[in-house]
């Protein structure tokens, strides 16, 4: 069972009221599992995670060893090993 460790950044480290947690995933869990993880344990990230539809927003920034999960093979079914350096950023924007 990979135990990861998550760090968030900006506006969604205020959410979890941390920088860094650690989450309990089975063996074979994807990005997917581990946002829904989350936001089983602070449920005010659903909002920022996923759309009305149940899908995981792309405007998210969930970084697997500093690779945004939308540009993997898998995308949110790539599956989340243990060891792998996880990085969770809000949208951004600017001009």
């Amino acid at each position: 069972m990979p135990k990861v460790k998550v760090n968030f950044f900006a506006t969604l480290r205020a959410i979890v009221g941390q920088k860094t947690v650690e989450v309990d995933l089975p063996e074979g869990a994807t990005v997917r599992d581990l946002a829904e993880a989350l936001v089983r344990q602070y449920p005010a990230l659903r909002e920022h995670f996923f759309t009305e539809d149940g899908r995981l927003h792309h405007s998210i920034h969930i970084l697997l060893d500093g690779r945004d999960f939308i540009y993997l093979p898998k995308g949110e079914g790539e599956e989340v090993t243990n060891g792998v350096k996880i990085d969770i950023f809000p949208p951004v924007g600017g001009g």
